[in-house]
């Protein structure tokens, strides 16, 4: 059901005056719209994820940037990344990555569901010329295909941060989003 709310969510305002400016608009946005479709659901942003695991745990991240849960219990994790035209792409990539392994370290340790969404202006997350191998190769073309990252795949100012092992493949196609601007963005949604 989540999944299809996200959808519904870009196709609803695909060219129908979304402004996107920065991630924090588009969570909001995103979270207002999740509390209108789900009002029986709680829907928290930036939540701690030392609230929700006692003990703590060690995860790649420390916040969940929407964290859903339903009268049931359910536990559900939406993860978002709005690199802009000024951002750097092998770095906004390599997060994008941070985010993937956070969502599998969540699904794995009982949330039931969890999504990466990705949406972006800067063409060289789908269209790099460097394209043939290395990071931008996960994201470059008319998909994602998101799988292990190692370090030989990293530009050097990367490297520290070592590389990142997936426990799965993923893959989703890219789709096109017009803002309000008529500024022409493309997303991926990948689902756990």
């Amino acid at each position: 059901m989540i999944k299809r709310l996200l959808e519904e969510f870009f196709e609803n305002r695909n060219s129908n005056g979304l402004e996107i400016y920065n991630e924090a608009g588009i969570q909001h946005e995103m979270a207002i719209y999740l509390r209108n479709e789900l009002p029986e659901y709680q829907i928290r942003l930036e939540y701690p994820v030392t609230r929700v695991f006692r003990p703590v745990r060690s995860f790649q991240k420390k916040e969940m940037d929407i964290y859903i849960t339903n009268p049931s219990g359910d536990k559900i994790l939406i993860e978002l990344k709005v690199p802009r035209e000024n951002c750097g792409t092998p770095k906004a990539m390599y997060q994008a990555l941070e985010d993937v392994k956070f969502a599998e370290e969540l699904r794995a340790n009982g949330f039931s569901a969890c999504y990466c969404v990705l949406i972006t202006e800067r063409v060289s997350f789908w269209m790099a010329p460097q394209a043939d191998s290395g990071i931008y190769f996960k994201f470059n073309g008319d998909a994602v295909n998101i799988h292990s990252l190692h370090v030989a795949e990293l530009p050097n100012f990367l490297i520290a941060k070592g590389g990142i092992q997936f426990n799965n493949s993923y893959h989703a196609p890219w789709q096109q989003f017009n803002d309000a601007n008529n500024t022409r963005w493309k997303y991926y949604l990948l689902e756990f």
